[in-house]
């Protein structure tokens, strides 16, 4: 009886993920399908749903987590997903064929996302609330990825610095974004600037016509309802399955955050990724990663601490997961820079290092300070 208890959550662990997973999928496909129909410019989708969308299951896993209390799980599902998608995502990739990278990703994208792994570092090691991501400091990374939207948005027009980061900075801490919401550019417009990859699949704004709502639309709005189900569901099951493995094998909620959870949410990001190394779109595809790890940390943990902050209780762990992403970052940029392009050595050399990092967490999960 006990043996087939342990199948069923396992299977009801295994099931959530995937139904976590494929539902975000289908969410995202409808959901542009609809906003298509009413008019939406394939720019705002792409900032919007696009951009958001794939990073889903981690910001639904992690918003379950908190809201039951389970900070460690939410911390390491983020941080490990984002790790994982620096090392193994972008060097197995490498290892299919040579990434070509070029001076946006790393000028923008790549500092924007380590600017993310700092706020998020003072934050959980604020001396007043040690452990603890407040509802403004989750305010804050949100912010910090409506700044970031908002500034893609306006990196598309012709100007020659608008990717550079200091020019972020000033639109981030002045909330020049908000006069860019109302429809008034904040940066200047010189000559046209060779744009580079991101989470959008497109930075140029084409708008779409507005049709009446038929059969097709009606169609989609409900397999949105069903999606948006199924991840609230399935995330629900990956949660209690977790908490399930924690105390039936003795394995940290934390490692099989950063594990199976993190492992399992980046899937379809790199299958994606390896099809888009096969095709010579490597410069969309780390802008891609690089986008998706500034959304996992902003809504994943920023928006999800705002309704439900919770204390992490190895703060150990804590400490050893963002020195890891601090560490990570600046080699993540060192090899973007190195000749322009990501090596299959280069690729080897991060999918080791995504095992070692594995290595690392393992041993520091089991620690107690």
């Amino acid at each position: 009886m006990q043996e087939i208890t342990v199948l069923l959550n396992l299977g009801l662990f295994a099931g959530g993920l995937a139904i976590l997973v494929y539902g975000s999928e289908h969410l995202i496909q409808a959901a542009t399908r609809l906003a298509k129909t009413f008019g939406v410019s394939d720019l705002l989708i792409g900032l919007t749903i696009v951009a958001i969308g794939t990073s889903l299951p981690e910001i639904v896993s992690s918003l379950t987590a908190l809201a039951a209390g389970k900070a460690d799980l939410a911390f390491a599902n983020v941080a490990g997903s984002s790790l994982t998608n620096l090392t193994l995502v972008v060097g197995l990739s490498a290892l299919a064929a040579p990434l070509a990278t070029n001076h946006i990703v790393l000028d923008r994208d790549t500092k924007i996302m380590t600017l993310s792994f700092i706020l998020l570092a003072i934050m959980v090691f604020d001396p007043l609330t040690p452990g603890i991501i407040t509802w403004w400091e989750g305010g804050i990374l949100l912010v910090l990825m409506i700044a970031y939207l908002s500034f893609l948005h306006w990196g598309r027009e012709e100007c020659d610095t608008c990717y550079q980061f200091s020019i972020f900075v000033d639109f981030f801490i002045r909330l020049r974004f908000i006069t860019s919401l109302r429809g008034r550019a904040p940066l200047p417009r010189t000559s046209r600037a060779a744009q580079g990859g991101s989470v959008v699949s497109s930075e140029r704004e084409s708008e779409g016509e507005p049709s009446r709502i038929g059969r097709q639309q009606a169609s989609d709005l409900v397999i949105i309802l069903i999606a948006a189900l199924g991840v609230t569901v399935g995330a629900q099951w990956v949660v209690s399955g977790a908490e399930f493995i924690s105390l039936n094998f003795g394995i940290a909620e934390s490692v099989i955050g950063f594990t199976l959870i993190a492992l399992g949410t980046s899937l379809p990001e790199l299958t994606v990724s390896l099809n888009s190394a096969r095709h010579g779109f490597g410069r969309l595809l780390i802008g891609n990663v690089v986008g998706s790890n500034i959304i996992n940390i902003t809504m994943g943990l920023g928006f999800a601490n705002m309704f439900f902050p919770a204390a992490t209780a190895n703060l150990f762990l804590a400490a050893v997961l963002l020195l890891l992403m601090l560490g990570i970052a600046p080699v993540f940029y060192w090899i973007i820079r190195k000749d322009w392009r990501v090596t299959r050595r280069e690729g080897f050399v991060l999918t080791f290092l995504y095992f070692t990092v594995l290595a690392v967490l393992v041993w520091a999960s089991e620690s107690v300070f």
